[in-house]
């Protein structure tokens, strides 16, 4: 038979051992704050929820940008100063693009203005000319 203090190594061992298992699962799985953040991400999800059903808009109320226009194709792209508007033919429907990467300093003044950005059309840049072409599959 085992002696008392042999039983007791290893009752002390699997004690050891099961705290450092629940330790790594507990780190693993988001620790003990898990249940908080995910109350928090609720809270944000229903306070925007919130903030977009209360809202008092009499038109259209853009879902990124919470902007109220007339009509949804007049909805502001949600980072204007990287992005560029694109109105897609059907004068419907539009697409939010990143601003085209150029060092050319005349063809960036020309994406970074509201009106001239959306209608330039550089060969070989990924503007609203080359969404156009894609729309039309001549990409």
């Amino acid at each position: 038979m085992m002696s008392s203090k042999v039983i007791m190594q290893y009752f002390v061992v699997l004690v050891l051992a099961l705290q450092v298992n629940a330790q790594f699962f507990e780190q693993f799985f988001g620790g003990g704050s898990g249940g908080a953040r995910r109350q928090q991400q609720r809270q944000e999800q229903l306070s925007y929820e919130d903030e977009f059903l209360g809202n008092k808009c009499d038109g259209y109320l853009c879902p990124d940008t919470k902007a109220c226009v007339k009509t949804k194709i007049e909805c502001p792209c949600p980072f204007p100063k990287s992005q560029l508007k694109c109105v897609l033919p059907n004068k419907e429907n539009y697409v939010c693009i990143s601003k085209p990467a150029t060092n050319k300093r005349n063809l960036q003044k020309i994406y970074d203005d509201p009106k001239a950005g959306p209608k330039a059309r550089s060969a070989g840049l990924r503007d609203c000319g080359w969404v156009e072409d894609a729309w039309n599959g001549l990409v």
